[in-house]
């Protein structure tokens, strides 16, 4: 199996990020291109859904909550609509310096690095989105 981690520094509190991973507006706000027009739904607790959707662009992420430790640490089953199989992204926040937050993303359980390397790219620019929604 193949694993990626991509990392960021985002200039908010980790309330405030861990909001953006939670609430659906602020995750839609953020996490495609605008363009996209995303949704999102969440039920931030154990086997509750996490989902991203684009109408425009037809696709969305219909993942599972498969844990969560508020406001530090949220870990999701992670699937594609239209996939069978599903990877295992883990999502951890921590406190830095200027009342930043580190922001870690560990996607793991791929089955070629073809595919791993397929989501790098997209897991940096949501990141580097997130980071621009918090930037001055």
């Amino acid at each position: 199996m193949y694993e990626l981690t991509e990392e960021a520094l985002v200039a908010a509190s980790v309330d405030v990020v861990w909001r953006d991973f939670t609430d659906p507006t602020a995750l839609a706000a953020w996490i495609w291109p605008p363009r996209f027009e995303t949704t999102a739904a969440v039920d931030p607790h154990p086997q509750g859904s996490w989902q991203v959707r684009s109408e425009v662009v037809p696709m969305a992420v219909l993942a599972t909550v498969l844990e969560l430790d508020a406001p530090q640490e949220l870990r999701l089953a992670w699937r594609w609509d239209g996939e069978e199989q599903s990877t295992d992204v883990d999502i951890t926040l921590e406190p830095a310096g200027d009342d930043s937050t580190r922001v870690a993303v560990r996607h793991s359980g791929f089955e070629t690095a073809d595919e791993r390397d397929s989501h790098v790219q997209g897991w940096s620019d949501c990141l580097q989105r997130l980071v621009h929604a918090h930037s001055s």
